[in-house]
């Protein structure tokens, strides 16, 4: 089996701009190191310069309630994503560790709404980047960005994006929560076990 792809920048498209449909961005998805996520097909909406900017003001304030949501609600998953007790301590202050990121998983211009559902905390590099990278390659063409109909999003699945874990959502009808299991070793197990043996 041929490795996964971690870099979009050098992909070729089809000179053909009919043949960079669903199946071409799915095949590129396919082949490119997205653990844990979903493609999907979003329809343009737009958005007015003046909206535009009042957006972003918007995401930047709700992103800080955001962060310090997860760091009171969250913290199993927080540790299961690889976050220190002392990146938990500033999540909580609403500060993000180095190399995260709050992402909005559907693109504003695009329906996505400035609200918690629609937010996610992931790491910048290389998934927040590899994100951007794969939608930038529908959106960018040599004269400036142009908003296709039809945009096809790798979308992080939970609040917290914890990657390379067979367990893709935070519990929820017929699964484990993953935030209890995801990010330990059976050593990890062990140790545990062993320091809550009656006794001890």
């Amino acid at each position: 089996m041929a490795s996964l792809k971690t870099n979009l920048s050098d992909l070729k498209l089809p000179e053909n701009p009919e043949d960079r449909n669903q199946a071409f961005w799915e095949s590129v998805f396919n082949e490119t190191n997205f653990p844990g996520m979903d493609l999907m097909e979003v329809h343009y909406f737009g958005l007015e310069p003046e909206t535009q900017l009042e957006s972003y003001k918007l995401f930047r304030r709700i992103s800080k309630d955001f962060i310090r949501y997860l760091g009171y609600h969250y913290v199993m998953d927080l540790r299961a994503a690889g976050i220190s007790e002392e990146g938990i301590f500033y999540i909580k202050k609403g500060i993000l560790p180095e190399n995260y990121t709050v992402h909005l998983k559907y693109p504003l211009h695009y329906g996505g709404s400035i609200d918690f559902n629609n937010m996610v905390l992931m790491q910048s590099h290389p998934f927040h980047d590899l994100i951007h990278t794969y939608v930038a390659k529908q959106i960018l063409t040599e004269t400036g960005v142009s908003f296709p109909e039809k945009l096809y999003v790798p979308t992080p699945v939970g609040r917290i994006y914890i990657p390379l874990t067979s367990f893709t959502g935070s519990g929820g009808k017929g699964k484990h929560d993953r935030s209890v299991y995801a990010g330990f070793s059976q050593s990890a197990f062990k140790e545990i076990a062993i320091k809550n043996m009656p006794g001890r």
